[in-house]
């Protein structure tokens, strides 16, 4: 019966989802503008089956061996920018083309992998939910080229209910109509059981990864950004995200865009705590006057997922201040009284303060009567646990996060933050102008302009 509700509510939203009209907007800047799911669908949607991400702390020691790797500063002073669409406020994609002649995807650009795949032509008649997308077909491209003998062919991704698996290949991908790499590896995939039901209805045909290449299921392919600056595609291996509330998102490739900022002098650059997931060091957790952790904290810096996700033994200690807070077993979210004046949440980065006031932290059904908290426990696995998932789109990039676990080798994140670490979703990412700088390894973040604050 959830189930059902998940997939009714997920219609409801893509039905109000716009076609893309591309508007360009100077020589380097390029907008592909798309509406909003508005917020009752996304609650309801979250609401109707959520299980919380878990995070696994084991990967592949021939993955974390790469991430030694510095990129060639390119020749051109170039930017592009991408409108992002904003689905249930969790997930956002645009358009990206692969081949000769260029066939058209929707992708997730998903800050939590580095994987970049598609449908093959087989995926329709091996998985039921696969039949609706678009499928890329390599005999159609005249640019596309099998992987060099000896190279790793196999691709597969564990999520929640099961494998996406495929095959790899390589060909020109295209997006933002000019930022294009030749010869970028991505996967064809030929199953997309493990994305169940809710991918046959989500409006996206696959994802484009941006994270770094220690996450890449194969290490030693070069990621999409680190090819197109590579390829002179970008002076600089950056990429800027304004994640649209009620307004279009757009996502800035070979730097970042200057007018979503309020003083773009004012940058406050945080380095990386290891360049695998986005994952900085925070220095302090508040909620209201209660200081909930300080020191080294971990951040992971997530595009992919809407709410904020904390330690188990911190996000209680913020529970424990909410009279009547009360957690729902089915969706491990804390239902607390509507009427209730949370305190504000303040995020210590760089040695700024980053706050979300208490009326963020609030998500309410859509009958108005129930309210839950935005802030849940991060859950933890070693690297044998795998637990099944119920919520594909929420929990999309962490379950792409432990595709790897099972196999021995070191960790993407640093010993002391390991069990300390916060996933960062869009309830915080949305407040800011949000820099990733794949060369410096290091995360940047502005002040928005008063016209692109909530």
């Amino acid at each position: 019966e959830a189930k059902n509700t998940e997939i009714t509510m997920l219609t409801r939203s893509l039905a109000l989802s716009a076609a893309l009209a591309a508007t360009a907007v100077s020589a380097d800047l390029l907008t592909i503008p798309i509406r909003k799911v508005p917020d009752n669908v996304h609650h309801a949607n979250l609401l109707s089956s959520h299980t919380p991400p878990r995070l696994t702390v084991m990967r592949s020691a021939s993955a974390v061996a790469t991430t030694g790797r510095k990129l060639i500063r390119g020749g051109t002073d170039h930017e592009e920018n991408v409108v992002l669409h904003d689905l249930q406020n969790a997930q956002y994609y645009g358009t990206v083309s692969i081949g000769s002649p260029p066939q058209e995807f929707e992708m997730v650009f998903d800050t939590g992998s580095s994987d970049l795949w598609v449908p093959g032509p087989s995926c329709a008649s091996n998985s039921d939910n696969c039949s609706s997308k678009s499928a890329y077909v390599k005999t159609a491209s005249s640019s596309f080229s099998e992987v060099a003998a000896g190279s790793m062919s196999n691709f597969s991704i564990r999520y929640g209910s099961g494998d996406v698996s495929g095959k790899f290949g390589l060909d020109t991908v295209t997006v933002a109509e000019d930022c294009t790499v030749e010869g970028q590896t991505f996967a064809l995939v030929d199953s997309t059981d493990g994305l169940g039901d809710v991918y046959e209805n989500a409006a996206f045909d696959g994802i484009l990864g941006l994270a770094f290449q220690a996450l890449s299921q194969d290490p030693q392919a070069n990621t999409f950004i680190a090819n197109l600056q590579d390829q002179d595609g970008v002076d600089r291996a950056m990429f800027a995200f304004y994640l649209g509330d009620e307004s279009d998102g757009e996502l800035a490739i070979g730097g970042y865009n200057e007018d979503r900022m309020q003083n773009p002098n004012e940058i406050n650059w945080v380095p990386l705590a290891m360049p695998a997931y986005w994952l900085i060091a925070m220095d302090q957790v508040k909620f209201g006057d209660t200081v909930i952790t300080t020191g080294q904290t971990g951040g992971i810096m997530d595009t992919g997922t809407s709410l904020i996700y904390g330690p188990e033994d911190q996000v209680m200690s913020m529970i424990d201040a909410i009279p009547g807070a009360e957690l729902i077993p089915q969706l491990q979210l804390y239902l607390i009284p509507c009427e209730t004046d949370l305190p504000d949440l303040e995020f210590q980065i760089g040695g700024q303060p980053y706050n979300i006031p208490g009326d963020q932290l609030k998500i309410r059904d859509d009958t108005g009567m129930y309210c839950f908290f935005s802030v849940a426990i991060m859950q933890f696995a070693t690297s044998s646990e795998f637990d099944t998932m119920g919520e594909v789109l929420e929990e999309k990039v962490m379950n792409e996060m432990k595709n790897l676990t099972g196999k021995s080798g070191s960790s993407p994140i640093p010993i002391e933050l390991q069990h300390d670490t916060w996933l960062m979703g869009d309830v915080f990412l949305r407040r800011q102008y949000c820099i990733f700088d794949y060369e410096n390894e290091q995360f940047g973040m502005a002040e928005l302009k008063e016209d692109f604050k909530e």
